[in-house]
């Protein structure tokens, strides 16, 4: 096009030359003027036509933020053929007289007609076309949970408690409670007929074993070995050529020697020293090769400590005495020694610690709660910071359940939140501190919920329901 429209007039210039010298040679006469005329009539039209076999260059812009649209398909209404915008939007179209009508369309725009006016459409010689995106409507689709997982249920037994370790899933399974309990009783579930069962990895009962007498619970040793606490005696329960063995031992070894015992890292186990009426709770650690022991953090509740120690100005002159030979005997301070006396765990104020340690990879995890950080000690049981924690304070605060929780495999601490029944566990950052994902539970009032591998385990019956109670499991985030 612009290579005709610069040769267009030397052309003419040169014909008119040419015939007004031929005129001059053979006629000279008016014909002139109608030859000049033939000339320029035959000119334009080679001028039109040459116009036609042209091209129309543009640009396609997104209307919204003016970015170039690619692969828009752009085409003259009722011919064949289509060009496609590159990945800058621009585009090439043949020549078309003005009124011709052009069709662009785009997956992600709407579709849009203009008609060609020539000149008029062009801008600094090029046809900018603006395209409005359009609205995609999906068909609606339902999204579902999937459903719990069963693990253990029996039409003629109920689950009781459990626990996981690496020989499988332990199951405390018993047919029916104690209907009749001492006043001191009333507050615990006793079990009879019970029976410990053993699941494969594939939830496959592998053996199972009766117990002679009443039983309370399901615990483990810092080894992960089950140990079911009986109402006369506890037992050590361990597969052996295919069948379980429980192994008795007495209560009090249970209580002193075993329970308080809950981790170990190389050379050493650890475990914390409580009793029930003081608000202060140590974590040790032995040596057993070294016969040494050593205390690793101490958490104590300052408020309730003060009231704790103030039972010693209500004691009589009498008790006093008492106070201060026993405290003398236990080397201790007399204010302690009342405290005892008092049992202040009896009082409305008291509210026992709960200071849970974890060792995660190299680092052991002390949660004060009474001080709302989250310590950190190395192996050697040296402090090496410590972080704020907020899973226990404010609205959170009124839905925890007061305990956390520890995936054994992967190491993960969890707290455990419960409103209206229905629970979730959210995740907690053991470098910040910080809360994470959570993960709700798909059956309200889950009761001895546990982690392990990923994946969260629970007992639920539905209510009013003829259903035994049923072990699940569901996969955590």
């Amino acid at each position: 096009m612009p290579f005709l429209v610069l040769v267009g007039p030397i052309l003419v210039a040169r014909l008119c030359d040419h015939a007004l010298e031929g005129i001059l040679k053979k006629e000279r006469t008016n014909s002139v003027m109608r030859i000049l005329l033939g000339f320029l009539l035959t000119v334009m039209l080679v001028s039109g036509l040459c116009a036609q076999s042209g091209s129309v260059r543009g640009l396609v812009l997104d209307s919204t933020d003016g970015h170039a649209v690619s692969d828009a398909q752009l085409g003259w209404v009722g011919e064949g053929g289509m060009v496609i915008t590159d990945a800058e939007g621009r585009f090439v179209l043949p020549m078309r007289n003005a009124g011709t009508r052009l069709e662009v369309t785009h997956v992600a725009y709407r579709t849009k007609q203009l008609v060609f006016k020539g000149d008029k459409s062009l801008t600094d010689g090029r046809w900018v076309i603006w395209l409005g995106s359009r609205t995609i409507e999906l068909e609606p689709a339902e999204i579902k949970r999937a459903k719990p997982e069963v693990i253990f249920e029996r039409k003629d037994v109920h689950a009781a408690d459990l626990f996981i370790n690496g020989d499988g899933l332990w199951v405390l399974a018993y047919q029916q409670p104690r209907m009749l309990r001492s006043e001191a009783d009333q507050s615990i579930e006793i079990l009879r007929d019970v029976r410990l069962v053993l699941l494969d990895t594939l939830y496959n009962e592998k053996a199972t074993a009766t117990l002679n007498e009443d039983v309370l619970g399901l615990y483990h040793d810092l080894r992960d070995m089950p140990i079911v606490r009986g109402t006369g005696q506890a037992y050590g329960a361990a597969l052996q050529k295919g069948a379980l063995a429980l192994m008795p031992f007495p209560l009090e070894r249970l209580d002193k020697a075993v329970l308080p015992w809950t981790d170990s890292i190389p050379s050493w186990v650890l475990g914390t020293a409580k009793d029930d009426v003081i608000p202060r709770v140590d974590h040790v650690a032995l040596a057993p090769a070294w016969d040494s022991s050593t205390v690793v953090a101490c958490v104590v509740d300052s408020f309730m400590m003060q009231l704790f120690r103030s039972e010693y100005k209500y004691l009589s002159g009498h008790d006093k005495v008492i106070a201060m030979d026993l405290a003398r005997d236990f080397r201790t301070d007399p204010e302690t020694v009342a405290g005892y006396m008092a049992r202040f765990d009896k009082n409305i104020w008291f509210k026992p610690v709960y200071a849970p340690m974890f060792v995660v990879q190299d680092t052991l995890l002390v949660f004060d709660h009474c001080q709302g950080r989250m310590r950190k000690y190395d192996h050697s049981f040296k402090q090496r910071g410590e972080a704020p924690i907020s899973h226990h304070l404010n609205r959170k605060g009124r839905d925890w359940k007061g305990r956390l929780l520890q995936d054994r495999r992967t190491g993960t601490i969890y707290a455990q939140y419960e409103r209206f029944g229905q629970s979730w566990l959210q995740t907690i950052d053991p470098h910040t501190g910080d809360m994470g994902a959570i993960t709700r539970l798909t059956y309200r009032y889950p009761e001895k919920v546990q982690v392990f591998d990923g994946y969260v385990y629970y007992i639920h019956r539905p209510f009013e329901s003829l259903q035994k109670r049923t072990i699940y499991r569901e996969r955590v985030r």
